[in-house]
């Protein structure tokens, strides 16, 4: 199986030379992204750590996240991050290639999600019931192949947007395929990108999958993630940053929760002769006080009724830790 290079010198010609730009055309687009990465595309260190430390979480939680939902051991992990040219993002692409479009709403631009077939292939496979290797992993998708590959991408794209909830608020949407870069017109070949390179391992397979962004879109917010107040709210984002970040996988796990109402008094003598059938007079108001505990802590406490013909308890007041 083949994986993408880690550098951007490392190239495999993947443009057709009917589409590659002419010589003064290349030399205009060289001269254009030299000039965007010395003004303002190359990452500060303090950019590139809180990015890094960020995609690393992204990394895990997408982790479990398609561990638990394919029922398959996956391994990520962030292998590159840096600002390319379009061109070189493109040429480096592996042959056949796989590029989903999307914009992320309300920022302005298109992004490139980039899976190589051969990893599109293996997740299809499992997504059928196989073991995760294709047998055929070095051809094209077919469209019924795209549109199985697209629950998994949804789940990426998803999973990356809600990293910048703390800045930006953003919704990731799918808006077409390229298997052709010939054909990706709705992108300036001058356009700067910020790429993020994560390495796959799938069974006994290693593969990489990269995420292209316009940088000029995206650079704001990477501002506000490593400046000190964050925009939405004037909160500083490093107080932010610091809340514990919910795993999506625990949405599902049931937790047992305990009713309790008090205010039953019995001396002992009568609880000794207690028997099945016996009536224990109970005062009416202790059912607007009934306590709900999780575990061996109070959390709120509510007013005792039935809902739907099932006994249940309105939750009228949260209790102070």
């Amino acid at each position: 199986m083949t994986g993408l290079p880690t550098s951007t010198s490392e190239t495999a010609q993947a443009v057709p030379a009917s589409s590659a730009p002419k010589e003064g055309e290349a030399a205009a687009v060289a001269a254009t992204s030299s000039k965007r990465l010395g003004q303002g595309g190359v990452l500060s260190q303090v950019e590139l750590r809180k990015l890094r430390t960020q995609q690393e979480e992204f990394a895990r939680n997408l982790e479990a996240r398609l561990s638990v939902n394919l029922r398959l051991d996956f391994s990520f992990r962030l292998a590159g991050l840096q600002t390319i040219g379009f061109q070189k993002f493109v040429e480096s692409a592996g042959t056949p290639l796989h590029f989903t479009l999307f914009k992320l709403d309300p920022l302005r631009g298109i992004a490139l999600l980039e899976i190589p077939p051969s990893l599109g292939l293996n997740i299809v496979n499992r997504l059928l019931g196989g073991s995760g290797q294709s047998e055929n992993s070095v051809r094209a998708l077919t469209e019924i192949e795209t549109a199985l590959l697209d629950q998994v991408s949804n789940v990426i794209l998803a999973e990356w947007a809600a990293l910048w909830s703390v800045v930006q608020e953003l919704k990731a949407t799918t808006l077409g395929h390229e298997i052709d870069a010939r054909f990706l017109n709705a992108i300036s070949r001058e356009t700067l990108l910020l790429e993020i390179t994560f390495e796959v391992t799938l069974g006994e397979g290693r593969e990489r999958f990269r995420i292209g962004l316009p940088y000029a879109s995206f650079e704001p917010l990477i501002r506000r993630l490593t400046g000190d107040v964050n925009s939405k709210n004037g909160a500083p984002v490093a107080a932010l940053m610091a809340k514990p970040h919910w795993n999506p996988q625990l949405d599902d796990v049931p937790v047992k929760l305990t009713a309790i109402c008090h205010g039953l008094d019995l001396k002992v003598q009568a609880l000794a002769t207690l028997k099945v059938g016996d009536s224990l007079p109970v005062d009416a108001q202790r059912f607007h006080a009934v306590e709900i505990h999780l575990g061996t802590s109070a959390k709120f406490v509510g007013l005792l009724g039935t809902s739907e013909g099932r006994w249940a308890v309105q939750l009228t007041r949260k209790l102070e830790a």
